[in-house]
């Protein structure tokens, strides 16, 4: 008897953390924003909305850099509540910044971090306000098919009696999401995004028609899935022509989680993936910047509950067979080749205490630069994320 319920508790324990954070998603290879395709995780509800019915009354909190580069680190806190009331399912999320393109500094064109360079055009106006205090609501249900939707709002102002010009920022997205059996479908969209300085909004930068949509379907041990992002931005004040930002990003792969033991878990996803990326100078023709990807990304994963109190879990990723990146620069000639080295190594850490979790990560998090091969090391300790999220169930 005692050993069955030991054995229980375990169960108990590796299903709970099947639910975890951000430094989960990372820690397995996954995406920290809007959480995985395929394994279940309480960060995919900001993918698919629907989730919130499956993952609810519980608490959790989160703070660490994930992107950190040339040892500029700019920790970040974050966090909410999910709950059930009934048929219906809530939750509230302070902190969340996935389709921020804004900020106190300048606004850099996603072709130019594409490419790993600054010649393209960049919205060099470092006097917007950047978006902050930024709140998530959500709402679901199951009516036989499970339904959710996420509302997205930021506002922020800034001025002076003299001196600097008024400045402000506005942002509204709509996530919506279904998940019917094995079928699962998304939508999420930017709404508005603006950031404006200047008593008559002389200088303004603006979201241009982002949004990310999927599907996914489970059949057997295997998740198939099609996503779509894109992300889009105009620049525009009083002395010259609008500049452009647009990026797309397809991925089509699939998911395969085997079970190896009662506690144990291996993860593997492949796929294809196509990135596009342009900048537009209106004024100065020879700033405009293009810039393109093709990949296979593969990632191995493993998850083990080493312990009643202790779950483990890494990851290894990277580009295979296809692996080229294309840019070229105003009427400079394309430059086409292989990107350096996109091996990354993840691993991550959870302390279980009942109901109370403690996660933690570290790993290099993709930093890889150019098709000109001018990317920094492998394992760059300057460029080391690292992550620490506390995750409470009730």
């Amino acid at each position: 008897m005692k050993k069955q319920i030991v054995l229980a508790t375990i169960a108990t324990l590796a299903t709970g953390s099947v639910y975890a954070t951000k430094a989960r998603m990372n820690a397995l290879g996954q995406d920290q924003d809007r959480g995985s395709f395929y394994i279940d995780d309480t960060r995919n509800v900001f993918r698919n909305a629907a989730r919130i019915n499956k993952t609810n009354n519980y608490v959790v909190t989160e703070w660490g850099d994930a992107t950190a580069a040339g040892g500029a680190s700019t920790p970040k806190a974050e966090g909410g509540f999910f709950r059930s009331a009934g048929s219906f399912n809530y939750g509230l999320y302070l902190g969340s910044d996935i389709t921020d393109q804004g900020g106190d500094t300048a606004l850099a064109g996603y072709a130019d971090s594409l490419a790993g360079t600054t010649t393209g055009p960049v919205f060099g106006e470092t006097g917007f306000k950047g978006r902050s205090n930024d709140l998530d609501l959500f709402f679901g249900g199951d009516a036989g098919v499970e339904w959710g939707g996420r509302l997205h709002y930021a506002n922020g102002s800034q001025e002076q009696v003299a001196g600097s010009s008024k400045k402000e920022q506005s942002t509204l997205e709509l996530g919506l999401g279904m998940v019917m059996g094995d079928l699962n479908a998304y939508v999420n969209y930017v709404l508005n995004d603006e950031h404006k300085v200047g008593d008559n909004n002389a200088d303004k930068f603006e979201d241009d028609g982002s949004m990310n949509i999927g599907v996914g379907y489970n059949w057997m041990d295997f998740t198939f899935y099609v996503d779509y992002k894109k992300q889009g931005a105009k620049y525009t004040n009083a002395t010259a022509a609008a500049n452009t930002t647009d990026q797309t990003v397809l991925n089509i792969g699939a998911g395969y989680i085997k079970e190896v033991s009662s506690t144990s878990r291996m993860f593997t996803d492949f796929g294809f993936r196509m990135t596009d990326a342009e900048d537009k100078d209106g004024t100065t023709a020879t700033n405009n910047l293009e810039a393109s990807r093709s990949e296979l990304p593969l990632t191995v994963g493993f998850e083990t509950d080493a312990t009643s109190w202790l779950t483990l879990r890494g990851s290894i990723g990277q580009n295979i067979v296809v692996n080229s990146q294309k840019t070229k620069a105003g009427s400079a000639a394309e430059l086409s080749g292989t990107r350096d080295n996109t091996t990354n190594v993840n691993a991550g850490a959870t302390l279980n205490f009942g109901k109370l979790m403690i996660d933690g990560t570290i790993g290099t998090n993709g930093t890889t630069g150019a098709a000109s091969g001018t990317k920094s090391g492998a394992l760059d300790l300057d460029r080391l994320m690292t992550q620490v999220a506390v995750h409470y169930w009730f």
